[in-house]
């Protein structure tokens, strides 16, 4: 039964891949970047663990009948995501956007700025831990400060890139363009390559992919995609296998194959989500959306102001977790049903978090997510305001699929917002718009005629 699961889960992922890419040859279509990942997580990762050692992985999501409730679970859940991408991506009646080339400019400046916050704070980081060597002179290394946001907004660059290459969508992408996108990932691309971490590489490497393919459109053939997702995959495993070698001054050989991460029985995303499964069917004790609302709210609020913000919301709330460990998810208890204990730091992934979460209504919770991403890929088409959005929305899909809600969910806010909102009050609609020479179409496949009309 299990493995007829799988390989019904496999067929659809394939199919699913197969439709969207034949439809729309989108590189950045959801379905071709949520789709490998999900296959990862609740196809290749089993499937291995099996192959592995059987007795180990078997006995850890307590044995056959569970392991085929669990994976019934996953397959219902990742193909309610893809239905809810294809429900998002129907076509809707919306009106291109349009940007001007005075708008160009603002956003340019607009971009700098956020890249000029995010290095600076990336730099406070490093000045308040000893400098460089002594922020990356460890394993698993980085700067440090003490509030969550100037943390965060070392990332700005993820958020200056997509609004640099969107301002010259006209004039095209020079030297000193690329430079200036370079200086605002650096922090991205140190934090990611020297301090061993998936979601900054990821981030820099996708965010700025996305950002330039959503906005000039080159034709990307479906094996160089198929590579270069493969060669990124690889490396985020390889970082994680060899996370405890890669450090400035490090001597140690950086030859840990990526099965190693595969074989961390304790960390294994897909045994973390059964295990959760197990206990939420056991004990019936979903959060039907409180962790995440108590999570959210108290984060917004800087500790310094409010030293106390967790245990207050979750006093207030009734809940009896602890926030500022595994994102809320009660891991002792779920210890007690399971018979082993999750690593420190491991993450559920997809299903095991919205299932924690949401219980019975997590396949709804998914689907709902499908469509997000596919309604804003839709839009993101005609309107190049949501493209920069949009292509930092496709790179935060690592944290909802292979991490939790509140990872992704607080960086969406903190980055897709400010990018939406500065986009909204730049970009400037006119009634009139006739002169051919000042107006971006959002989508360069727009047939000419179509173009007129639109105007």
């Amino acid at each position: 039964m299990f493995y007829m699961l799988i390989g019904l889960l496999a067929a659809f992922g394939a199919f699913a891949i197969y439709r969207d890419w034949t439809r729309w040859h989108d590189v950045f279509h959801p379905t071709i970047y949520c789709v490998p990942q999900l296959m990862f997580l609740y196809v290749a990762f089993p499937l291995y663990g099996l192959a592995t050692d059987e007795f180990e992985f078997v006995s850890r999501a307590g044995y056959w009948d569970q392991l085929a409730d669990f994976q019934f679970i996953a397959g219902v859940m990742c193909i309610a995501l893809i239905c809810g991408i294809w429900w998002g991506d129907r076509k809707g009646v919306a009106t291109p956007g349009t940007i001007v080339e005075h708008d160009a400019k603002a956003i340019f400046i607009v971009a700098v700025l956020f890249g000029i916050l995010g290095s600076v704070s990336w730099i406070v980081g490093i000045v308040n831990v000893g400098g460089f060597d002594a922020a990356y002179g460890r394993a698993y290394g980085g700067g440090w400060d003490d509030s969550g946001y100037v943390r965060e907004a070392a990332q700005f660059g993820f958020v200056a890139a997509p609004l640099l290459v969107l301002s010259r969508r006209k004039g095209g992408m020079h030297l000193q363009h690329w430079l200036l996108v370079f200086i605002f990932l650096l922090p991205l691309l140190v934090q990611g390559f020297l301090g061993a971490r998936r979601g900054p590489t990821f981030l820099a490497i996708t965010g700025l992919a996305a950002s330039y393919i959503l906005t000039f459109r080159p034709r990307i053939p479906f094996w160089l995609a198929s590579a270069a997702a493969l060669l990124i995959g690889t490396l985020l495993l390889w970082l994680v296998a060899n996370r405890g070698a890669i450090y400035l001054g490090s001597e140690q050989p950086l030859d840990s194959p990526v099965s190693r991460m595969l074989e961390n029985w304790s960390g294994n995303e897909y045994l973390f989500s059964s295990a959760i499964v197990r206990y939420v069917n056991e004990v019936g004790e979903p959060f039907y959306g409180m962790r995440i609302f108590a999570h959210m709210t108290a984060r917004v609020v800087p500790s310094a102001i409010w030293p106390t913000k967790y245990a207050d919301v979750l006093g207030r709330l009734g809940l009896d977790i602890d926030l500022t460990q595994e994102a809320g998810i009660p891991v002792d208890r779920i210890a007690l049903v399971t018979g082993w204990k999750v690593a420190i730091g491991a993450a559920p992934g997809l299903v095991g978090d919205f299932w924690m979460e949401f219980g019975i209504f997590a396949p709804l919770a998914a689907f709902a997510l499908g469509m997000l991403y596919g309604r804003l890929w839709r839009r993101s088409r005609s309107d190049p305001r949501l493209q920069p959005a949009y292509a930092m929305f496709a790179a935060l899909s690592i944290y909802i699929l292979t991490q939790t809600i509140e990872a992704w969910m607080f960086r969406a806010l903190l980055f897709g917002i400010p990018a939406i909102v500065a986009l909204r009050l730049l970009a400037r609609r006119r009634e009139d718009t006739r002169v051919p020479n000042q107006i971006w179409y959002g989508h360069s496949l727009m047939q000419p005629g179509r173009a007129r009309h639109c105007e």
